[in-house]
């Protein structure tokens, strides 16, 4: 696939010139171990303020916050349109650490680790550093053609014979930045860093922005103060001296890199370790297990919500299926918040919300299915139920309180090394105790249905949901390392669909058949006047309108000019059909649809105008960035040529000065270009200025000159523009002969404009652009040499005529 972020990252640096600096923002530490750089660079940070991630750090980067990360990150980031400015500052390699009071084992690279015997670990889970790691071992073991299944299996050896780990910070020997292991010393260590001699990555940790960023200087020395290496390759104190087996990515190896490093986590926990075989194992497959286990619950229900005659059934049908939803929605929402925070906890907590939820809603469903729909004396049979799952809830939010829930330490890995509390035990029992009194009331009402094994397949469902929660309390591999949620809501719409195809919850989808083939207008309503059964197509009888009709059925009513309505009464309710009377409006509606077109006619013609006014409009644009080229073409490529030479100048503070002096000149040729489509004079103050602007640049470059502006008032633009260009090119003459100083007065007599330069030589043979000569030829005037006693000066004369405003 070809590469993008070369081109991304031109433009970025093309548009540097139009962009201005940020004063104030976020500082974002998001990629993990980039504290301690960006807590040494805040103070050269004006105006930013460090902050925690709250977000990914794409979502931070696209709010216009800086991100500290690595190139790995930012670089891929670039290439996708996220981030403009990639400020790298740290250096960092990964290297072995050994602990040298721990294990005396000869290591010298990566190879070495397999007969050391002594165990290997990483100090985090952080997906960002299982990367790193990843591609530097991938890098070290082949370095021609890195692969990802040769790192693997070099970890799956080390896992089953000399120990392997992750978030092992105990381990003898750590997978680790040569920066941290550092500072590991630093604080009293005695590790060994370790350069592997078979070759390593070093990765450079900088600031990625969406705007231009000004450090203050001093930066470089208060990172090697603060123990970090700078990308320059300059390190403090303590660091190894030889890297010479270290590689720095370059622009084309981040395709191989993401390549061999990506899925990292995943394919560590399924090939490394031999876990999460049969469930997801990193964060994507989570987000998309659950989306696509909601969009498939969401799809059930509707179908299970078709097949229900009565009302009150879908609405609990209903109810079951959005708290398996939010379930997984907030689920979904837990995993893009930080897994260790406050936040995140209480989504853990919210889950009951919807766990316990499910059984009393199930119960609730078994207790009406006897029962005539509306009636009311439901309520006080349910609301233990419902009082003890209000309390649960309650015990579960509030568990940083009491810890009767789940005791664990806040400030640790909470989220995995949690313990269970009497809380716990006495909701689960509650919660087991609801669930099989509504299995009980299912099968006791549906015992006389003669699908036997549908109800055999509802216990098997039944036990294991029972089974799998049991296991999943007891920590059983097999069920601890799956997605909790996702197994509950699956169990349970499998055990719901199964009590439908038992019969166990009544369905009829023989009256909705009836309906749908129905020849007529057809709608059954009950006595509320709520709708049970309707033909296909039929229009929806309102409530107001069903009042009328009970009130005589005898008659008919008229809804609108094409439809009527007759009413008989039934058992429940009422019978409604409708009576089309569409034919006999059909000339009337003929009519009114030649009208129509007529309108559409005539709105379409308006609308061709509206568009071939529009495309003239462009046309012009058009053509006037076109001449706006042609007369700026000349003078930009004279820049880049300028540019280009640049490097190899004698005098390089003097052309830089002469660059910026044709900059200026082309920005305010263009403000002038489109002052003169506009038919607007200029000021004789403004042209003062831009004059005056002219020379401060000049002076910049080494030419000492004035340039007086007589003129007051308002002056045609053309002749203003022609002023202008008389004088840069005037000044770009004295830079190139040294004619310093040199003297401008620009003033009217009488009913001519005269421009007056003498510059401080002999000018020789002078030399004006022939667009110069020709403009001012066109417009009545002439530039002209003039001998005085004892200098020679130049002067031009542009006719003011009935032009000059003011």
């Amino acid at each position: 696939m070809r590469r993008r972020w070369p081109l991304l990252l031109l433009l970025c640096l093309l548009l540097t010139g139009c962009s201005t600096a940020a004063s104030g923002g976020r500082l974002i530490p998001a990629a993990e171990g980039a504290g301690t750089y960006s807590g040494a660079l805040h103070p050269f940070l004006a105006g930013y303020g460090i902050e925690e991630v709250e977000d990914s750090l794409y979502a931070e980067v696209s709010r216009g916050n800086t991100a500290a990360c690595f190139d790995v990150q930012a670089i891929p980031a670039m290439a996708r349109g996220i981030g403009r400015y990639w400020y790298p500052h740290v250096s960092a390699t990964v290297v072995l650490a050994v602990d040298r009071t721990r294990t005396d084992a000869v290591i010298t690279g990566w190879n070495s680790l397999r007969e050391s015997g002594a165990p290997v670990g990483v100090s985090t889970t952080s997906i960002i550093r299982n990367m790193l790691v990843m591609g530097a071992l991938a890098y070290g073991l082949d370095r021609k053609e890195p692969a990802k299944q040769d790192a693997l299996e070099f970890l799956e050896y080390l896992y089953q014979h000399g120990g392997f780990e992750i978030e092992g910070s105990d381990a003898p020997v750590l997978l680790c930045l040569d920066y941290e292991a550092a500072a590991w010393n630093r604080q009293g260590g005695a590790y060994e860093i370790i350069v592997p001699e078979e070759g390593t990555l070093s990765y450079r940790l900088g600031l990625l922005s969406e705007v231009p960023l000004t450090l203050e200087p001093g930066l470089d020395e208060a990172l090697l103060a603060a123990g970090l290496p700078l990308s320059s390759g300059e390190r403090p104190e303590g660091f190894p001296e030889e890297y010479g087996s270290a590689r720095t990515l370059g622009e084309k190896d981040y395709d191989w890199f993401l390549e061999v490093a990506g899925d990292s986590s995943r394919d560590l926990r399924r090939q490394v370790f031999h876990t999460r075989l049969y469930t997801t194992a990193d964060l994507r497959e989570h987000i998309l297990s659950a989306l696509l286990i909601t969009a498939a619950i969401l799809l059930w229900k509707g179908t299970v919500s078709h097949r229900m005659v009565r009302r009150d059934i879908r609405l609990v049908v209903d109810l079951l299926g959005w708290l398996m939803v939010g379930w997984l929605l907030l689920r979904l929402f837990k995993y893009q918040l930080a897994p260790d925070g406050l936040p995140s906890r209480m989504c853990w907590y919210g889950y009951y919300l919807f766990q316990l939820a499910l059984p009393v809603a199930l119960l609730y469903l078994a207790t009406i299915l006897d029962r005539a729909e509306g009636e009311r004396t439901l309520v006080r049979p349910l609301w233990p139920p419902l009082v003890c799952y209000v309390l649960s809830v309650l015990l579960v939010l509030t568990n940083d309180v009491h810890q009767l829930v789940f005791r664990f330490a806040p400030e640790g890995n909470w989220a995995s090394d949690y313990r269970y509390g009497p809380g716990y035990w006495i909701i689960m029992a509650g919660f087991l105790l609801f669930l099989a009194a509504a299995v009980w009331k299912l099968f006791r009402k549906g015992r006389r249905s003669a699908s036997r094994r549908g109800r055999v397949v509802s216990l098997l469902f039944c036990a294991g949901l029972v089974v799998y929660l049991a296991a999943y309390v007891k920590r059983v591999p097999l069920a601890w390392e799956s997605d909790f949620t996702v197994n509950i809501c699956i169990l349970s719409a499998l055990f719901f669909e199964a009590t439908l195809h038992a019969r166990l919850v009544p369905v009829n989808l023989q009256y909705q058949r009836l309906f749908a083939s129905a020849p007529i207008s057809l709608t059954l309503l009950d006595e509320s006047g709520r709708t049970v059964l309707a033909s296909r197509g039929v229009r929806p009888v309102s409530h107001s309108v069903w009042k009328r009709l009970r009130m005589d059925m005898e008659q008919p009513l008229l809804r609108d000019s094409n439809t009527q309505f007759h009413a008989v009464p039934i058992h429940g309710g009422m019978a409604v059909w409708q009576e089309d009377l569409s034919q006999l409006n059909r000339l009337r509606r003929e009519i009114q649809d030649v009208q129509v077109r007529l309108e559409a006619a005539n709105a379409l013609l308006r609308e061709e105008g509206e568009v071939k006014k529009r495309l003239l409009t462009a046309e012009t644009k058009r053509r006037l960035f076109e001449q706006l080229d042609r007369d700026m073409e000349r003078r930009v490529a004279s820049l880049a040529r300028l540019i280009k030479t640049l490097p190899s100048a004698d005098h390089p503070r003097g052309l830089t000065a002469y660059i910026t002096l044709c900059l200026c000149h082309i920005k305010r040729s263009c403000n002038l270009f489109f002052l003169a489509r506009q038919g607007e004079p200029l000021q004789g103050e403004e042209l003062s200025v831009y004059l005056d602007e002219l020379a401060e640049l000049a002076r910049y470059a080494g030419l000492q000159m004035l340039i007086r502006c007589g003129q007051s008032g308002a002056l045609e633009i053309r002749r203003a523009a022609l002023c202008y260009d008389f004088g840069f090119e005037t000044i770009s003459w004295a830079l190139r002969e040294e004619a310093s100083p040199l003297m401008g007065y620009l003033e009217p007599e009488g009913d001519r404009l005269v421009f007056r330069f003498l510059p401080g030589r002999d000018p020789g043979q002078w030399h004006f652009s022939e667009e110069l000569l020709s403009a001012v030829a066109r417009q009545g005037g002439q530039i002209l040499c003039k001998d005085l006693d004892d200098a020679v000066g130049i002067y031009m004369t542009l006719p003011l005529g009935g032009e000059v405003y003011g």
